[in-house]
């Protein structure tokens, strides 16, 4: 899978299905037809009047291999069941001049063939069914966003040409525990310009203020912005690895270490959001090493006091 559609792993089915409605219309454009909600459930979330049905699905996660193809094949068996058994309301829906010949579950990740031999029998079902909205060549298929990789990334591009963060608020700093802003101090204590106790207090509560509000921020570029909330949390979690099998390794100077991760962190953040101001890409990265330096990834090699 795409580094890049890595996060899309999780989404909840409203922030799923809004982003399959936006791709599918950067694909298929005046030839898509959504479907609303309201008025009953249909069984699908959009069509196009070339013939390909759409559902979205995305399960709660995190999931295993087998559970999460037990779900998708659940879905799309149920489905499948309503684009036969509602035939009254679709016959309405399609008209005269729509016949579907491919029925698509569009899913955040497919990760078990199962689930293609799982549609090859439901193509079957359909067949068999002599429906009239259907072509006798239909076929029930699974898709993943890499199959509109193209268009996605438009939807990206787009979404970042517009990105805008509210402005910082003082944030509460009682919500941190304690536990995890000692062992904070404790590490920070082995970068030599930072010993001095006033000092590190000073740069810890900087780090808390920057943690706290990227939290703020996080919490809504994941409400108004699902592709780069994304994009984002993949980065880091990427970055996160580095972190637990590479920067561990390295015996380089504490206050290096910690340069060096935190412009990293930044050059990660500016990747998946170019637009993003200097100050707001400055705090979700160091809100991020703040969270790293509390919750155990990120730790220095001891340097002995001279």
């Amino acid at each position: 899978m795409d580094q890049s559609m890595h996060g899309l792993i999780g989404l909840s089915g409203a922030e799923w299905q809004d982003l399959c409605t936006r791709v599918l219309r950067v694909h298929h454009g005046t030839d898509l037809v959504v479907v609303p909600d309201k008025g009953g459930d249909h069984g699908l979330e959009a069509y196009t009047l070339s013939g390909h049905l759409f559902q979205c699905y995305s399960p709660d996660e995190p999931l295993t291999t087998s559970k999460r193809y037990e779900k998708q094949r659940a879905k799309t068996t149920v489905d499948v069941g309503k684009f036969i058994s509602n035939s009254d309301k679709l016959k309405k829906l399609f008209g005269e001049h729509v016949k579907i010949n491919r029925w698509i579950i569009l899913c955040p990740y497919i990760d078990s063939k199962d689930l293609a031999a799982h549609c090859a029998s439901q193509t079957k079902r359909v067949r068999e069914a002599g429906l009239t909205y259907v072509d006798p060549d239909i076929h029930v298929i699974c898709q993943t966003m890499e199959d509109y990789e193209f268009s996605y990334k438009k939807v990206v591009n787009a979404q970042l040409a517009r990105m805008h963060l509210p402005p910082l608020a003082e944030p509460d700093y009682s919500s941190v525990g304690s536990g995890g802003v000692d062992k904070m101090r404790e590490k920070l204590a082995k970068v030599h310009s930072l010993r001095d106790e006033s000092r590190r207090n000073d740069y810890v509560q900087r780090l808390l203020y920057s943690y706290l509000n990227s939290q703020e921020f996080r919490a809504y570029i994941k409400d108004h912005y699902t592709e780069i909330h994304a994009l984002l949390e993949s980065e880091l979690d990427d970055l996160e690895q580095r972190l637990v099998m590479e920067f561990v390794l390295d015996e380089s100077r504490a206050a290096t270490q910690l340069q060096k991760v935190l412009i990293e962190t930044e050059q990660r953040v500016k990747k998946c959001a170019p637009d993003t101001s200097s100050s707001d890409s400055r705090t979700l990265a160091q809100g991020q090493v703040a969270d790293w330096l509390m919750k155990c990834p990120l730790d220095f090699y001891e340097e002995l006091a001279s």
